[in-house]
Parts: structure tokens; C-alpha cells; sequence
């Protein structure tokens, strides 16, 4: 009796050990939850990006971390998963930064309109002591990690029916914008900002509904708003970019050894998802072109006259709607000297 309850007592602990040992693997096991299906046209820079993280992470632990991509929304709406991320319910997600102002509010400094001159000048403040900043601010207040910044399809650019080359020529016309800030270049140059859901968007650029909107190049391409609009302003008015983030007590959980791999590949994939991200764009403007759009290229001095018109009214908004009001300063002042 005394033998029999040994052995099953001895059977017992290998079967907690082995068990203890799949709690462990399973913990080095990522999940993360994508916004657009697999092969979707025009998801190479931010898909490819998750892609090559996940093949850099697997090789690089030794098979030790298994990332598990769930493509195509599957896991939820983009602020879903955000919060999926905080949670520790999945690791990663694609959440851009319209989603990360819902939980954390300064990051809305960086979509100040004209606030960049261009994407190497947002490169260099991201990537700087600011874009540091940022990283542990939003670790601190939502637990999640971020290892570096990547471009969620760069500029915004207007397009409209009628040209717009200088301030004044805003004034007017129905655009079509969603996020508050967004609106303020609108509305500032005398123009009408009106929110329409992504789906009817089409819809209302052919009925009239309203005379232009503002999107990246890809998503003018998407769904072929070549067809009902003339103009394509290149004049990048919003840069859009995303945290490249991960859950902060997952990735503390890691030795250091992995904290490494996993920090080391989301550094490579944000290289390759800016590079991408440029090149993309180049191609698209050449696609509207194709389909009769006249692009118009905006020079330094033409974006700079709309910053000046514009500037005063976002700074006001930007100071009453985010928890560090004296960022928005030191931000305008860091770009002026990243940009000299």
C-alpha cells in the first residue's frame, strides 16, 4: 500500500512538472490581432511588418516564442484588441494612433496638422528622446510596451473636385473628415468638416454629398476614389503612424535572453515597414496618376503657408484636450530643430 501510494504520489508531481512546463511554453507564445486580412491589397507595410516580426522572433528564440497572427478584424474592432493588448488577453495588436488617443491622450500631439515637414522628420523625432518619452508614458499608464514606431500608410493628402494650392482655396468646400483634429485645417480655412463613415464615402463624393476628403494614397487607390475626384493635393497635412507595441508583463516575463529577440526583431520590422510604407506610396501616386487624377506636389513653402493659417487654432485645441499641455511646445520646438 505503501509502495502504490509512492508511485502514484511520484506520478502525480511528474504530471504537475510536465504540466508546469506547458504553462511556461504557453506564456512565450504570442498572439496578434490584425486589422486587414492576409494578401489584402495594400497591407504589405503593415501586415508584412507583423510577418517579418513573427519570422525574426521564431528564428531568433530557436522556435522558443510562436507568434500566432489572427488576420482580418477576427479578434475584434482596432480599439477591441487595444484593450485585448492591455488586458494581456493577446500580445500585439495593429492599433494606430487614433486608437492609442483613447487611452492615451498625448499622442495626439503628433498628429498636429503640418506639424512635420516630412517623413524623415517624423522618423527622427519618434525615434529621438520625445518618441522615447512617449513609449514610457503610454508603458506606464496602460502596460503595454512600445519597441519602436511604424507608418500607418504615411501622409494624409486632400483630394477634392477643384484644385488647392494655397490656403484660401479650402474655403467653401465639404470635406470629409473624422477625428476632431483632423477637422481643425478644415475649418480654420473656411471650409466645412463633415464626418462620413468610411463605407458611404464613395457614395457622398459622387452624389456631392461633400467636395473632398483625406486619406492616404493606398486608400484613395482602394476604393477607387480616382473615379470621383479630380485633384489629388500631395500636401500632407496628418502623418500617420502606429506603436509597434507589446504587452508590458508578458514581455517582462521573458529572460533576458528573449527581451532581446523580441526587442531586436520589432527594431528590423519597423525598418522594413517605413521603407515599404515609402515605396508604396510612391507607387500609388503613380496608379492615380494612371487613372486621370491630376497629383499636385506640395513644396516646403506651401505647406509651410498653410501651417502658419493653420497652427494657432490646433496648438489651442491640442493644450485643452491632452493630459501635458506643455508637450505641445516642446514638440513644435523639436521639430523646428530636427528639420533645420
Amino acid at each position: 500500500m505503501n509502495k502504490h501510494f509512492k508511485l502514484v504520489l511520484a506520478a502525480s508531481a511528474a504530471l504537475m512538472l510536465s504540466a508546469g512546463f506547458a504553462v511556461v511554453a504557453s506564456a512565450q507564445n504570442m498572439k496578434v490581432g490584425l486589422m486587414l486580412k492576409k494578401g489584402f491589397p495594400g497591407a504589405a507595410p503593415v501586415n508584412g511588418m507583423y510577418e517579418f516580426f513573427k519570422s525574426e522572433v521564431e528564428k531568433g528564440s530557436g522556435g522558443k516564442i510562436k507568434v500566432d497572427i489572427v488576420y482580418g478584424g477576427a479578434l475584434g474592432k482596432p480599439n477591441e484588441r487595444l484593450n485585448q493588448v492591455r488586458r494581456g488577453i493577446i500580445q500585439m495588436s495593429d492599433a494606430s494612433d487614433g486608437n492609442y488617443a483613447s487611452i492615451y491622450k498625448d499622442i495626439q500631439v503628433l498628429s498636429m496638422p503640418y506639424l512635420f515637414p516630412d517623413e524623415k522628420t517624423a522618423w527622427k523625432l519618434l525615434d529621438g528622446h520625445i518618441g522615447d518619452q512617449m513609449a514610457e508614458g503610454i508603458r506606464k499608464k496602460t502596460g503595454i510596451r512600445v519597441l519602436g514606431w511604424w507608418e500607418s500608410g504615411g501622409f494624409k493628402h486632400y483630394s477634392s473636385n477643384k484644385a488647392i494650392r494655397k490656403p484660401d482655396d479650402m474655403k467653401g468646400l465639404k470635406m470629409r473628415v473624422m477625428a476632431p483634429i483632423f477637422g481643425i485645417p478644415v475649418t480654420t480655412l473656411g471650409g466645412s468638416a463633415t464626418p462620413i463613415s468610411f463605407p458611404e464615402l464613395y457614395t457622398s463624393l459622387k452624389t456631392g454629398v461633400v467636395d473632398g476628403q483625406d486619406n492616404a494614397v493606398w486608400v484613395f487607390n482602394l476604393i477607387k476614389l480616382y473615379e470621383v475626384q479630380k485633384y489629388l493635393m500631395l500636401d500632407g497635412h496628418i502623418y500617420s503612424f502606429g506603436p509597434l507595441a507589446i504587452n508590458d508583463k508578458w514581455f517582462n516575463g521573458l529572460s533576458a535572453k528573449l527581451k532581446k529577440v523580441v526587442s531586436e526583431a520589432g527594431a528590423k520590422a519597423v525598418a522594413r515597414n517605413r521603407l515599404e510604407s515609402r515605396a508604396a506610396e510612391g507607387k500609388s501616386i503613380a496608379k492615380a496618376k494612371e487613372k486621370g487624377v491630376t497629383v499636385i506636389p506640395f513644396t516646403r513653402a506651401m505647406k509651410d503657408a498653410f501651417a502658419i493659417r493653420v497652427r494657432p487654432a490646433a496648438i489651442k485645441w491640442l493644450k485643452a484636450n491632452v493630459d501635458t499641455p506643455a508637450l505641445v511646445d516642446e514638440v513644435v520646438a523639436e521639430v523646428a530643430k530636427l528639420s533645420k
